[in-house]
This record gives structure tokens, sequence and C-alpha cells, in this order.
């Protein structure tokens, strides 16, 4: 074999890693694909790099091409970014762009959300508008808080079945002999943010007596089935409350029959039964009545918007 070959072999084998190369750089950043500019002003990017994924709908469609510092002290930082054509269709001017994290400490990318159908569309060099970074400290702080106020509320509810032996024995009558499975669903407490919806129901409508969880009228429950069903949630929580009683055996009671109305629910409904929790709520001070409700709160990311409450 002449050296002349192997010179000519080594080269064949240099463009074709080169020309690998350059394809597979020019995917990662849409080089072969037609683009369009779209910016978005944030106070802080919080860590976001040149290069950093746009995701629409959780699917990679862009790439960060700058970021610019504001031209005086009281401006904003400014994130350009380059999307592919196709994603015209569903960016509008009422998309907003948001800065998340993979995981809590991941890297950066910008997602930007779905625009409403008639809206306009965006144009080259748009701005659109932003969300705030959430702060990874106060991420992590918020998981803990939360972790803390779970282990007391679990506690709490314990507490309760230890020292109530009627109240246990009615349950266990009921197929509910492990006090694990009335909070294995539950939550300390219901969210901040306000629901999109919300069914309320007299206990004494939905209940056979005053001091149990067996379901009287399961049909009255259905509506909420079938809105859970037809709607994209992000949670669903099943809450019950008291008005009059002992607190501990209230809260013993309203963690069961938030645990049945759930049951009844994620048996009869086709939906994600991981989104719809628990809440026993216990004695109600503010309330004149016996109370269940069910709060649906919208998917992460999306605006509560003017779904009208089921109230």
């Amino acid at each position: 074999m002449s050296s002349a070959f192997r010179v000519g072999v080594l080269v064949v084998m240099a463009l074709l890693f080169l020309s690998i190369g350059i394809f597979l750089i020019g995917s990662k950043d849409f080089l072969f694909n037609s683009t369009y500019r779209l910016k978005a002003d944030f106070q802080n990017v919080g860590g976001l790099n040149n290069g950093a994924a746009v995701r629409i709908g959780g699917i990679h469609q862009g790439t960060v091409k700058e970021i610019d510092l504001p031209s005086q002290p009281d401006g904003k930082v400014t994130v350009v970014m380059n999307l592919k054509s196709a994603t015209r269709n569903i960016i509008k001017k009422d998309s907003r762009a948001s800065i998340k994290t993979e995981g809590l400490l991941g890297d950066k990318y910008v997602e930007i959300s779905f625009g409403s159908p008639k809206a306009e569309a965006v144009a080259e060099d748009a701005t659109i508008a932003s969300e705030t970074p959430k702060d990874v400290s106060e991420q992590a702080q918020a998981l803990t808080d939360e972790a803390r106020a779970g282990i007391a509320a679990f506690r709490d509810n314990m507490d309760a079945l230890q020292h109530n032996f009627l109240l246990r024995g009615f349950f266990e009558k009921r197929g509910y002999s492990e006090s694990g499975e009335l909070t294995q669903h539950s939550i300390p407490r219901l969210p901040t943010r306000p629901p999109t919806k919300e069914f309320d129901f007299d206990s004494k409508d939905v209940f056979d007596k005053t001091d149990n969880a067996k379901l009287k009228d399961k049909k009255s429950l259905d509506e909420a089935g079938k809105f859970l069903e037809a709607n994209p949630f992000g949670l669903a929580v099943v809450a019950s409350s008291e008005a009059k009683g002992d607190t501990d055996k209230l809260r013993v009671l309203t963690a069961a029959r938030a645990k049945v109305v759930r049951d009844y629910l994620t048996e009869n409904f086709k939906l994600d039964d991981k989104r719809v929790k628990t809440i026993g709520l216990g004695k109600d001070k503010a309330g004149e009545a016996s109370k269940l409700t069910i709060f649906v709160y919208p998917p992460s990311g999306r605006s509560p918007g003017s779904s009208p409450s089921g109230r």
C-alpha cells in the first residue's frame, strides 16, 4: 500500500468525521432548519447560558442565541432565541417565556407557553412577555417547608387515629383498618394559587349519615368526574370539612370522606389518579354546614384563566 494511498484514506476519513460533526452541531443549533428570531426580557436570567435549549410543550424547538445586558441600570436582560418556523402556528403574542431548571440543580432552559387560538401571530424579532424565574434556594426552602408540614400533618392524623377507638372501629367495618389508607393520597394544606373550578356539595346530600363516610348519592359526584375526565388539570383536591363536633374525631372523619370520594372518582372515570389528592380539614370554624369541595387547579405553567366556577 503506497504512502499516497494511506494519506488519501486519512484525508477522506477526516472529511467524513468533520461532516458528521458539522451535521450534529448544525442539528442541535437548527442550522439546517428555517428559523425566526424571538425575544423575551427578564429582570434576571438566573444562570441561563448561550446555546441553552428553548422548549415548547416540553419539546426542544429552538436555541438561545444571545443574552444581552441592558443599556441602563433600570433595564432588563434580553434573551434572543432562534425558533423553528413551524412553531409560528402555536406561539402567539400572548405566549409567555419562562426560565426553568432540569430538576432542582440541572441546566437552565427557556420554556414558551402556547398562545391562544385567536391571538395574533408573532412577527420576526418580536418580544413576548416573560415570567420571573424562581431562585433555586427559594425552591429548596419551599420543598423543605412542604415536607415539614406534611410530616406534622401526618403525625396529627396518627395521633387522632390512636386516641379515637370508637371511630377507628367504625372505619374498620368499612375496610379502613390501616390508618395509612386515609392519608396515602393526602396533602398537608390546600395550594395557595386559585383553582380554575370548584364543585361544592353539602355533606348531608352526599353521605349516608352525619357520622360516617358511606356514599349515599354517588351520582351527584358525576359532574365533577366528567369534568376531570374531559379537561386537562394539574391537580384536583377533594376537601372535606365539618361544622360541629370533636376536632380530633372530625379530622379522621373528614379524611375518610375525602378518600371515599377520591376512590369513587378514580375508579369510575378515566383520569390521572396521581393528580387527585385529598385533605381532611376537620372542624371548619368559619363554616355553618358540613361541606365537601373538589378544587381543580390548572396544569403547571397555565394561567387560571376564565374557567367558570362550579359553585
